[in-house]
């Protein structure tokens, strides 16, 4: 539906025009548009309609005339009830009067820029917009007082367009249209003038002189009065022949043309940026925003808002939201932005502070944006940026003006660009919580619940998401909930009608650089995190690669110092300076209260992008053995603080204690230590999974030695911790004799190795050795404990059932041994061999 007021009132529907039945609510209609997404009190519309003498029954009538016209224009939400009175939405509607001052503010920032011809083209389709004087034929004295004001806007920006037409050198063309204007407004001094200096550099100075010949004349007989100071300073340099009035095309803006002198309009800054029509969740933060800082500058009961200043406030009230890369602050500030406009109607003011590369913008260089856009001619503008930001706080003084600064850097980035003046508002978006700067209030941003992940997601794809429910579930995953990677994911999806969700979730998982699949479609999840990893530390940066070289998401605070070979209190400091900047995010230890850092997924994929193309193989691989020392380390010292144990024999068949002697460690300092292993047990099933990973790792990247010490270690601490049968140190679980023991002990540090690389028990046998049928039952008894400890009992069940097949020829104490595990497990047992 469009709305035209910008002429006679009219209703465009798609099926054509609409006419809206009955003078009431034609003016009804015309007061709410003419104040579009604010509350019109009852009272208003009612002065508007009958004036000062309205009849009783005049609320009643209003209502009727609401209900009329929702019913006319049959637009479910238009017009909305908001004590105390009532609001016309335009939402997704056209409104021309919109459209003429997003025109408007679009030719005022190219002027500010200098590019003259494209803001004449702005204010020319601007000024198409107009069908004649607005909303006539309307005679309600209310409506023609706020029509009177854009009357005057459109003959102000006929008059700032013709004078841009003018010093781009258009004097020949203009005489006509100029003649018509003065005419039309003989007691304006501004058309006047301007016709007098395209009448001169026409080469009709004598037309020019007689211009103001008879404009002086009727001055003085209609109002006793002279012409202007800058009229007359005109007709002096027209009769002294001033070269300076001649400017040009091509003389840029050339001088300005002399008027009377009288202070020049406020220039009203409209920067924001479009916003999205998909825009999804965020109820809570939005509502936040648009409650204003603390609550103080929200909407009263009777729907208008006080400005800081009025509430006796003299800071400036200042907004930081908060979140990692791609979370989508900046689409909530520009949202939340639209919605405060109403609210600071001098003017919206906008900028990027983080340039190409995520390199800082100087707050000269915005400063300077801003005053361009606050109409402060070039010239004028300082060069120095203390006396730039002078100026914009004067500016700004006692007027209402939202600031929005978007992708800040550091407090000292912003400190320079907010205003002097608590009647101002900003915004401020930012990778960093920016602690040190005053804020009324801080919104942080947490990647969407999978709800309304899957919500944008269905908006942007359609149907397919929907259709796979589990894989898109999944994908939703693989893109953290991250708005910005979904966005990616779903124009991937789009633009690919062909593909199911489930085959776009398989790319992410497979591919080596999964930020590429989500950036080909423009949503550049890649150059957010880039910023952010630029603006840290050398130190930080270098963590961060070497964080992805464990294949671990999550981390214990001891883990940077031996990735980066520092010690503890410097690993920590980075570690958090990274979660400073949302590149690592902290959790804490319900049980022990401890802190752990994780990457999140994307983040480990731009790590390994880093990792490879910053560090070398060398430093890679000394990296992984550090790390894997740390843990070699921990595990010794589990197994110490566990109790006492009966010392291990040196196992033949390796060379080497059980323990992995000879394997370097990474000693940790004990006052980490004690805290860390105050439970072995509990440490360790909270870090079992990592610790198998470990195994896993060092086993593929050929580190044999480490994995064969970190199986030794795991085998000694779990059985410590656990009477299961299948493991050393356990009752009965040894065999007969010291070559028992030994065995069982290699048997159930192969069986560890087997289990966490996923190995087959045939293989790993015969890569043992084992041939004996007691080995063999040895074999499957220990890989069937590994299993059960897994929680993989059907795999643990079937391995048993194999060592039962081997029994027949199997010596006496194997078939025992069996027996007890599978009494343990539930089974029958099997009747001893001979």
């Amino acid at each position: 539906m469009e709305f035209r007021i910008l002429g006679p009132l009219e209703v465009a529907h798609d099926d054509g025009p609409l006419q809206v039945r009955g003078s009431r609510q034609r003016t009804v209609l015309a007061l709410l548009l003419l104040e579009a997404e604010r509350i019109v009190p009852v009272d208003r519309l009612i002065d508007g309609v009958w004036g000062k003498e309205p009849p009783a029954t005049s609320r009643s009538q209003i209502q009727i005339c609401i209900s009329s016209l929702r019913h006319q224009l049959s637009a479910g939400g238009l017009i909305t009830t908001r004590p105390p009175g009532y609001r016309l939405r335009t939402g997704g509607h056209l409104l021309d009067l919109a459209e003429f001052e997003g025109r408007v503010a679009a030719g005022r920032k190219a002027a500010a820029e200098g590019r003259l011809r494209r803001a004449v083209g702005a204010f020319r389709s601007a000024l198409a917009l107009w069908r004649g004087p607005a909303l006539h034929g309307i005679g309600s004295g209310l409506v023609r007082g706020g029509v009177a004001q854009l009357d005057e806007q459109r003959l102000a920006l006929h008059e700032e367009c013709l004078e841009l037409e003018l010093a781009a050198g258009e004097h020949q063309r203009l005489v006509g249209e100029l003649a018509a204007l003065a005419a039309a407004h003989p007691l304006r001094e501004r058309p006047r003038a301007l016709l007098m200096t395209a009448l001169y550099r026409a080469g009709r100075q004598a037309e020019a002189l007689n211009e103001y010949r008879m404009t002086r004349e009727r001055f003085i007989e209609e109002l006793g009065i002279e012409p202007g100071d800058g009229l007359r300073r005109l007709h002096q340099a027209i009769l002294s022949g001033d070269p300076q009035l001649l400017g040009g095309a091509g003389a840029g803006t050339g001088p300005r043309v002399a008027v009377a002198d009288r202070p020049a309009p406020q220039r009203v800054p409209r920067l924001l940026p479009a916003d999205v029509a998909d825009f999804t969740g965020r109820r809570e933060a939005l509502a936040a925003l648009l409650e204003g800082p603390a609550g103080q500058y929200g909407a009263g009961p009777d729907g208008t808002v006080e400005p800081g200043a009025e509430a006796g406030l003299t800071a400036v009230p200042v907004t930081v939201i908060s979140g990692r890369a791609g979370v989508g602050k900046t689409t909530l500030a520009i949202r939340a932005a639209h919605r405060l406009t109403p609210r600071y109607p001098d003017g919206q003011l906008f900028a990027s502070l983080s340039g190409p590369g995520g390199t800082a913008v100087r707050p000269g260089d915005v400063l300077a944006r801003f005053l361009r856009a606050l109409g402060v001619p070039e010239p004028e503008i300082p060069a120095d940026a203390e006396e730039r930001a002078e100026m914009y706080r004067d500016r700004l003084a006692g007027r209402r003006v939202l600031v929005v600064l978007d992708g800040a850097g550091s407090q000292e980035q912003v400190a320079a660009l907010l205003p002097g003046t608590a009647g101002c508002r900003v915004l401020i978006t930012s990778r960093q919580r920016l602690t040190g700067l005053p804020a009324a209030r801080r919104v942080e941003l947490a990647p969407f619940d999978r709800a309304e992940a899957l919500d944008l997601l269905a908006r942007i794809a359609g149907r397919r998401v929907e259709d796979e429910p589990a894989a898109a579930a999944a994908l939703c995953a693989a893109c953290d909930d991250l708005p910005l990677a979904l966005r990616g994911a779903a124009a991937r999806l789009v633009a690919r009608p062909h593909w199911r969700v489930a085959e776009l979730h398989r790319r992410l998982l497979e591919c080596a650089r999964p930020l590429d699949e989500l950036s080909r479609s423009g949503a550049d999840v890649r150059a957010g995190i880039a910023a952010g990893y630029a603006s840290r530390t050398p130190g930080a940066r270098r963590l961060l690669r070497l964080l992805a070289v464990p294949r671990t998401a999550s981390f214990a605070s001891w883990a940077g110092g031996p990735l980066l070979r520092t010690d503890p209190l410097t690993s920590l400091d980075l570690l958090e300076e990274l979660a400073e900047a949302y590149l690592l995010e902290v959790e804490v230890d319900a049980v022990t209260g401890a802190a752990r850092y994780r990457l999140p997924g994307l983040v480990r994929a731009f790590a390994r992008e880093r990792l490879a193309a910053e560090e070398t193989a060398g430093a890679h691989r000394s990296a992984l053995e550090r790390y894997l020392g740390a843990l070699l380390y921990l595990l010794d010292e589990a197994r110490r603080r566990g109790g006492p144990e009966r010392p291990a024999r040196p196992d033949p068949a390796r060379g080497a204690g059980s323990g992995g002697a000879g394997v370097p460690r990474w000693a940790l300092p004990g006052r980490l230590v004690v805290p860390l292993l105050a439970d072995p047990q509990g440490w360790y099933g909270r870090e079992r999974p990592r610790l198998l990973s470990a195994i896993r790792q060092a086993a593929e990247a050929g580190l044999l030695p480490y994995a064969r010490a970190l199986a030794d270690g795991v085998v000694a601490v779990w059985g410590r911790g656990r009477a299961a049968p299948g493991y050393p140190g356990c009752a009965g679980a040894d065999g007969t004799g010291e070559g028992g023991a030994v065995r069982a002990s290699r048997l159930g540090t192969g069986a560890v190795l087997v289990a966490v690389a996923g190995g087959s028990p045939d293989g790993w046998a015969a890569g043992y050795g084992v041939t004996e049928p007691g080995d063999e039952i040895e074999a499957l008894i220990t890989l069937a404990g590994v299993y059960r400890h897994r929680g993989e009992h059907r795999q643990a069940r079937e391995l048993l059932a194999a060592a039962r097949g081997a029994a027949g020829d199997a010596p006496p104490e194997a078939v025992a041994r069996l027996t007890v595990a599978l009494a343990d497990g539930g089974a029958r047992p099997v009747a001893a061999a001979g």
